[in-house]
């Protein structure tokens, strides 16, 4: 059974025309898009608004918000209006900069979820230990689920390795939240520069809630056919 619904296109790597022909050839397959950095420091607001009013897709704002807890909020408050349905911000800001984002999204984007990201996907165990110090079970995952758990944020951005810790500390804290995970590629695709990455089958089935995914879809020679593949 496919689960395209449950897929967020990213969509930040492509020019105009090529994100005009995706859509084109994405038809009516209900898919979810992501939109980043890239897209908002070329086209802005108005950017975005154009987007939902010709697309009506439902848009994952991955700006990564990752600042002061006033500062957050003053940004959040700069979103007020625009058609956001998700947006990321990074849990290690901390448990203050977590709120103030809650509290800001309550007030100005209420109908905004806001997801938290743990560590990137495109760090692996060297830049673990080379940042951090950091090596195997060392490397704390749980307690930034913990602290964005505790403080009822909607979600998680975390890579399929993590769908594991996760699963059993919602269970021990009585909370859950969505878990979004980036890093899927099909079977035998490069990982390009993801490094902990699975297949759409095993993410699902790991209890991902959504995936996030880029070339393996925007660069694939059969669209339709892929989105069968989900």
């Amino acid at each position: 059974m496919s689960r395209v619904d449950k897929i967020f296109v990213a969509m930040d790597n492509m020019d105009e025309s090529a994100r005009d022909k995706f859509m084109d050839d994405l038809g009516s397959a209900p898919v979810n898009i992501k939109l980043g950095l890239e897209f908002f420091t070329e086209y802005g607001r108005e950017g975005l608004i154009n987007f939902k009013k010709r697309y009506q897709k439902k848009i994952f704002f991955d700006y990564k918000l990752h600042d002061i807890p006033n500062t957050v909020s003053k940004a959040i408050k700069a979103m007020e209006g625009l058609p956001i349905d998700y947006l990321t911000i990074h849990l290690s800001g901390g448990r203050e900069m977590i709120k103030a984002a809650l509290q800001a999204r309550d007030k100005y984007i209420p109908n905004t979820k806001i997801l938290g990201v743990s560590f990137l996907t495109s760090l692996g165990e060297s830049d673990f230990s080379e940042l951090w110090d950091l090596k195997g079970e060392a490397i704390d995952f749980e307690r930034l689920f913990t602290i964005g758990l505790e403080e009822k944020i909607d979600g998680f951005i975390l890579s399929p390795n993590e769908l594991t810790v996760i699963k059993p500390l919602e269970k021990r804290l009585g909370l859950s939240a969505l878990k979004v995970t980036p890093g899927i590629r099909f079977e035998g695709q490069d990982a390009g520069d993801q490094k902990r990455v699975a297949t759409p089958e095993s993410a699902f089935n790991e209890g991902a809630d959504f995936l996030v995914m880029g070339r393996a879809l925007t660069a694939a020679p059969n669209l339709q056919e892929r989105l069968l593949q989900l």
